[in-house]
């Protein structure tokens, strides 16, 4: 059952980020409550879960997605779903909220949160789809209003009156950004008090505050510094106008500040509040164009048309000006170029980071070159943006940039950075298999854990690697056979050079094999080494738990913890 009038008060919050939280342990600031971006926490495991079940210790947790996509045409994503649900189980938010948006169709994800055109069919469109994301989480969800730096001329009214009926419609709840207010009425020439005024303000369950960059003829709503005085103003109205203070929390995303600057400007936001009445609206540019009913391609249609423009950027002639709204010094082509150009920079500086060593090797050039090409040729599909990344290697070996060490390099480099959120099993210890007999041990199947990989390479890649990191001149490139595991054990990504045979014991290991088995298959002179190597590997937990459990026939069934 939904309770739709649910709308807890909880005060003032922050966004919770990796770089905070040792402060917030060591500090436990007075902070209401923390928002967490959905998607860094439902597909991963290790140490991130675990800080967050810290601070759900002590603080009260609320959950935000970039990813339901609730206004794209392609269905709704099960894996994505059932995934959020698994976190809101474990978590027990107060609310869960996404934005008003899409990413992407036909299986494509551009990672940026996308306008829809503000038409009847849209609006039907979505409302079906909030109920049933109601439905299956058993819970009222809270849409955001977007930031949009284009609008569709199909658009047959106003977003502030599309997102009103969109909350009465479908009885969800609003996150309020106004920060979002500012940047889309700014680029849209529209008349914020307007907007603000029909917005349904008992539907807001949260406010956003953030700040954005003015490029003079458009903002971006960047999240990278101080909220601005007119947001500040838009605020103080909002609060006036509601006649009481929605829940309000800060977002700095980007260059993101130490805790105090943060929490100083949480301060801020508890000022303004107080100081409601004392608003200035900022007197924006208002272009009063009528919005009219008129025969509208379908939403499928304009959604491909918009994503192929934003994927294949200038490689494609979409004729922007035939189906984006002109603006006054922001032409058609502008506005859609925001979204083209974020789409590569967002993308490249995720994937960049995580081949360090690649790029050292390659050098910039060649390294950019492989990069952009990349995101050119491969779009992305999974809702976890991180995942994007896993797709290079194979790509790689396409590319004009490969060689054989680099395409081992790139490898190693990917498991490197995937393994580090990857889900995680626990380490088998000594004291698990005290008892056992030297014939049980023969039968039992012992694995690895779930975040390890094994690597033959051709070339001494982790000789390179370790040169490179430590920043020392690396040794030459030459082709001589190593073997190398890679694995997670208490939250560090670690590399261990392997002997020949040992990769082979646990490469059998790794397919389901017996111990008995598995050491059948190694060479006579492999014999002497065997000890040494499960002493290696226990102290650096690289085998699963597992119970063992004797039948009344002397075998042992293995279950995993």
């Amino acid at each position: 059952m939904l309770h739709i009038n649910s709308r807890p008060q909880l005060g003032f919050g922050l966004g919770l980020r990796a770089k905070h939280m040792p402060y917030i342990f060591e500090h436990r600031p007075a902070v209401d409550w923390f928002e967490i971006i959905s998607e860094n926490y439902m597909d991963t495991g290790g140490k991130p879960r675990r800080n967050l079940a810290r601070i759900a210790e002590h603080y009260p947790i609320v959950m935000h997605g970039v990813s339901l996509s609730i206004g794209t045409v392609d269905p709704l994503n099960s894996e994505y779903l059932h995934k959020l649900q698994r976190l809101i189980n474990d978590v027990n938010p107060a609310w869960v909220s996404d934005h008003l948006c899409w990413t992407g169709v036909a299986h494509k994800n551009t990672h940026d949160l996308l306008p829809v055109p503000y038409t009847e069919e849209v609006l039907k469109h979505i409302v079906q789809r909030i109920r049933e994301v109601q439905d299956f989480l058993e819970r009222p969800i809270a849409l955001e209003n977007p930031s949009t730096y284009l609008e569709f001329k199909s658009s047959s009214m106003p977003e502030a009156e599309f997102i009103a009926r969109m909350a009465e419609d479908s009885g969800c709840n609003l996150l309020l950004d106004v920060n979002n207010v500012y940047v889309t009425c700014y680029n849209h020439r529209l008349d914020a008090k307007r907007y603000l005024d029909s917005l349904p303000l008992d539907r807001v369950i949260q406010i956003h505050l953030s700040g954005n960059t003015n490029k003079g003829t458009h903002i971006i709503d960047t999240h990278d510094d101080h909220v601005t005085h007119e947001v500040w103003n838009l605020y103080k109205y909002v609060v006036h106008k509601a006649g009481r203070t929605p829940n309000t929390m800060i977002e700095w995303d980007d260059k993101i500040p130490e805790f105090p600057v943060l929490y100083a400007e949480l301060g801020k936001a508890r000022a303004a509040a107080k100081e409601a009445r004392d608003y200035i609206l900022p007197d924006l540019a208002q272009q009063e164009v009528p919005y009219v009913m008129n025969e509208s391609p379908s939403l499928n249609a304009e959604q491909k048309t918009l994503q192929d423009a934003i994927m294949q950027g200038e490689t494609i002639e979409s004729k922007p000006a035939e189906w984006i709204r002109e603006k006054a010094d922001f032409p058609a082509e502008k506005q859609l170029g925001v979204y083209v150009n974020a789409y590569r920079w967002r993308l490249f500086d995720i994937v960049a980071e995580d081949y360090p060593m690649l790029k050292a090797y390659l050098g910039e050039e060649k390294f950019d070159a492989l990069i952009n090409d990349f995101i050119s040729a491969v779009p992305p599909q999974h809702f976890n943006v991180a995942r994007y990344a896993a797709l290079l290697p194979a790509y790689q070996q396409t590319h004009a940039s490969y060689d054989a060490f680099s395409g081992e390099l790139c490898a190693l480099e990917t498991a490197i950075a995937q393994l580090a959120d990857a889900e995680e099993t626990e380490a088998l210890t000594p004291q698990q298999l005290a008892g056992m007999t030297p014939e049980a041990l023969m039968e039992s199947c012992l694995t690895t854990r779930k975040a390890l990989q094994l690597f033959a390479f051709t070339h001494p890649v982790n000789d390179y690697y370790k040169s490179a990191k430590e920043e020392i001149q690396p040794p030459a490139v030459t082709q001589q056979p190593s073997f190398l595991a890679v694995f997670r054990h208490e939250d560090v990504v670690w590399r261990m050079d392997l002997e020949e045979q040992e990769y082979q014991l646990l490469s059998a290991l790794l397919a389901g094999e017996t111990v008995g088995v598995a050491l059948s298959m190694l060479d006579e002179s492999a014999s002497a080494n065997i000890s040494e190597y499960f002493s290696r590997w226990m102290r650096n937990g690289l085998l699963a738990k597992h119970e063992y459990k004797g039948e009344p026939n002397g075998r042992i069934t293995h279950e995993a913890a």
